[in-house]
Order: C-alpha cells, then structure tokens, then sequence
C-alpha cells in the first residue's frame, strides 16, 4: 500500500508538472511550507519563468520568514518578500479580509513583474474545510489551485515532497499568529509577540515536528498539543509556568482535547452563511482529473 500511494504522490507530481509547463509564467504564494514548497519545486523542474512572493508581516513569525527564505534557496527559485503592517479586526471574516489583502499587496508586485497568473498551495483536504474562509477569498481572487487541479490531498504533498527531496515534507503545516487571539479579542503586537514566544519555547522543547498552538483568551495561554505529548508538558509543567508568566500570561492550560487545526472557530456559532465553493471534486475513476484548468 505505501508503495502505491507513493506511486500516486509521484504520478501527481508529474502532472503538475506538466500543468506548470501549459501555463508557461507563474508567480507563487509562498509561505515556505510544503505544500507551497511543492508547487515552487515544480515550477522550476517545469522549467518556466516563475517567481515566490512571501508575505512579512507582524502576523507570521520571523522564524517562518526565515525559513521560507531558506527553503527558496533550497528549491532555486526567485525570492521577493513584500512587508505589510495590515492587521484585521479580529471577527469571524478576518482570515477572508486578511487573505484578500495579501493577494491584492502580491498580485500588484507580480503583475509589475510580468506576472499574470497567481497560484497557491490549496489542496483537496483544504477545499473540504468549509472553515477555510481564506480558500474563498483566493478563488474570488482568481487564484489558481495547482495541486487541486493535480489531484494533491495533504498526505500525497508529504509523500511526493519526500520523494522529491524537500526538507519542509514533514514540517507542520502553520498558519497566522492570529488564529491564536480568541475571536473579539483586538489583535496586538504585544500578543502576537506573547504567542510567538511562547510557541517558540515549547517547539525547542518537544521538537520541530510536533504541531503546537498557543491560543490566546485574555490573560490565559490554552495550550494544544497532540494527547501523546500531554506526558512531555505535564513533566515540563513548573518550566512553562514559570516562562509563560515571564512572558506576560497570568494563566496556563493545558487544553485535553488535544490539537486541532482551527479550534478557535468552535467558539463561533456559525462562521459564514455559505459552504465553501466545490468546483473541484476529486475522483480517481475521472481519467482527466487533474488535466483541468482554472479560467
């Protein structure tokens, strides 16, 4: 079985490949992870013009910046980093509003740079989130899905980026600071800084790959890690106490539901009036999935 699903990953990967080539000048949200990873990594093996453009902002870490200019080196591809100081009201639109102004602030310098076309790292797995109010804002943007259209869900990015050599493949996937901040919460540079610190001491404590979140509810630090590393906190529990309140946090807890990807939106009763658009529905039985373009 792993044999074939790496077989599938591979097959997929040509055929972005080849979807690169037809589109012939592609710029490429870049985040550094492996799924934008990907998509830079075959941009280049499809030998076309192309460039990444990475987003700096208060919002994402310096260690992520860090490493996506580390991983465009890795890859070979053109590297262009715009700052923006845009913070969103924190309300249940906020990573839509968030999302469309990053694509406006790149799709401005990629077009000055002979760029027409915008792609990014969505997969099958993000398009059945219905959460992802940011995966609206990019197609309403015109943003192109190449590893949609390739057929890429997140397990077949891992298996094909690990083929392939990236070392992001088995990096978690992370996302804003400020998923962390509670809903209705305002948005601060002092918070950002708090989270950032805060996961940056449990990541050097329990290790690279192993997916953390410090969420943020007033003076309390909620602390999702998966169930297997509760052991490893729990040991920890007088050191993080200690530095989290050195950091600026009254209280810490340790949330026993374990991580998940998105949690703070648990607390909204519903996030949008509408599913997210499905206009692509992955079925291995279509022989021509995948050879399906964008317009």
């Amino acid at each position: 079985m792993a044999g074939k699903a790496k077989d599938s990953a591979m097959s997929n990967y040509f055929n972005l490949v080849g979807l690169m080539k037809s589109r012939r000048k592609v710029a490429v949200l870049f985040s550094g992870g492996k799924d934008s990873c990907l998509v830079a990594k075959a941009a280049i093996d499809a030998g076309i013009e192309t460039a990444a453009f990475t987003i700096s902002s208060p919002l994402f870490s310096r260690k992520e910046l860090k490493n996506s200019e580390k991983m465009a080196k890795e890859i070979g591809i053109q590297h262009i980093v715009i700052k923006s100081d845009y913070i969103p009201k924190n309300d249940n639109r906020r990573c839509y509003r968030c999302k469309k102004n990053m694509i406006k602030l790149v799709r401005g310098s990629a077009k000055s740079k002979g760029f027409d076309i915008l792609a990014d790292g969505t997969t099958i797995d993000d398009m059945k989130d219905e959460t992802r109010i940011g995966t609206r804002a990019a197609d309403e943007e015109g943003v192109w899905h190449p590893l949609l259209d390739a057929g890429f869900n997140e397990k077949e990015v891992i298996s094909a980026s690990s083929s392939i050599g990236l070392s992001v493949w088995n990096k978690p996937s992370n996302s804003c600071i400020a998923t962390r901040i509670s809903y209705g919460e305002e948005i601060t540079a002092k918070k950002i800084d708090m989270v950032e610190k805060a996961e940056e001491f449990l990541q050097n404590s329990l290790g690279e790959t192993k997916r953390i979140r410090v969420r943020v509810h007033g003076g309390i630090a909620r602390i999702e890690v998966p169930a297997e590393d509760f052991e490893k906190i729990l040991e920890m529990r007088d050191e993080i106490i200690e530095r989290f309140k050195k950091i600026g946090f009254t209280y810490t807890a340790l949330d026993l539901s374990g991580y998940r990807s998105g949690s703070m939106n648990e607390e909204l009763g519903q996030l949008w009036g509408k599913p997210l658009k499905q206009h692509h529905r992955h079925d291995r039985n279509n022989a021509e999935y995948g050879n399906r373009l964008r317009h």
